[in-house]
């Protein structure tokens, strides 16, 4: 199989695994990589130590590409009244929500 996206990527198949912030490993990404698709680290919730050590780790144990998907946006400002207003909009059907799903 050959395409410009696989070219690109230099990956066997198409396909990517998910980059999730938190359950993404060195080894997880190697393995997805050395099995010929692109491996992910999801870094969004990492120090940059942490990020580092994950990014090393996944060379010495791949020299296949991967992928490296960071959050590179401003923190929410906190704004009272929106807070007020999502909490007032909600307020009426957490209770049901609660019971459904067993939340105490």
């Amino acid at each position: 199989m050959s395409n410009p996206l696989l070219s690109l990527l230099d990956i066997d198949y198409p396909l990517i695994q998910a980059p999730m912030a938190g359950v993404s490993t060195p080894a997880l990404a190697a393995a997805v990589s050395n099995a010929g698709a692109l491996g992910s680290l999801g870094l969004g919730a990492s120090t940059v130590a942490q990020a580092e050590a994950m990014i090393v780790a996944t060379r010495q144990l791949t020299d296949r590409p991967f992928n490296v998907n960071l959050f590179c946006h401003a923190p929410p400002r906190r704004d009272a009244r929106r807070e007020a207003d999502w909490a007032t909009t909600l307020r009426p059907i957490l209770p049901a929500m609660a019971v459904r799903h067993r939340i105490r």
